[in-house]
């Protein structure tokens, strides 16, 4: 992958995990990309049956998703790990 995919992935997985926890905050509250880090939960990881995956709506699960396809839309990311 080239240095413009990469950097339009980091900026598209920011994008969508600013999107994803505003709407999950209450009307008339909004997360800004300064305290994003503040309001996502600090595991990066969870552990089932022996294995350790990524947790859900975490930056780089996002850019692992992004990676095969740069066009999804948070509707979609949330819908495909159901």
């Amino acid at each position: 992958m080239n240095g413009k995919t990469s950097k339009l992935i980091r900026r598209r997985a920011k994008e969508l995990q600013l999107e994803w926890i505003n709407s999950l905050m209450p009307e008339g509250e909004t997360i800004t990309e300064k305290k994003l880090d503040e309001a996502l939960p600090p595991d990066k990881y969870y552990m089932s049956q022996g294995t350790l995956y990524l947790s859900f709506m975490n930056y780089k699960w996002i850019e692992k998703k992004l990676k095969k396809d740069i066009n999804l839309k948070l509707e979609n990311l949330i819908t495909s790990n159901a």
